[in-house]
């Protein structure tokens, strides 16, 4: 079981009140008012933690990078 840390819960939480799949860095920026001292590798490294527990998946889009969003909502098309 991972902690729960402030950085986490930030994260978290832009991930839940956000309705489109986001890009790392826009996860930094909205994050970042509630932690302004956040990095963008916490940031990495709670994504590939929240993947890897199914709390979030991976939106490949063509042509572009890796977007997160939250795992178990209804279909939807990106």
């Amino acid at each position: 079981m991972e902690r729960s840390t402030r950085q986490r819960r930030a994260i978290r939480r832009v991930l839940l009140e956000t309705r489109r799949p986001l890009s790392p860095r826009e996860i930094l920026e909205l994050a970042r008012k509630q932690v302004p001292s956040l990095g963008l590798a916490t940031v990495y490294r709670n994504l590939k933690s929240l993947v890897e527990s199914a709390e979030l998946q991976v939106v490949q889009l063509p042509g572009e990078n890796p977007r997160y969003e939250r795992a178990g909502r209804h279909h939807h098309h990106h």
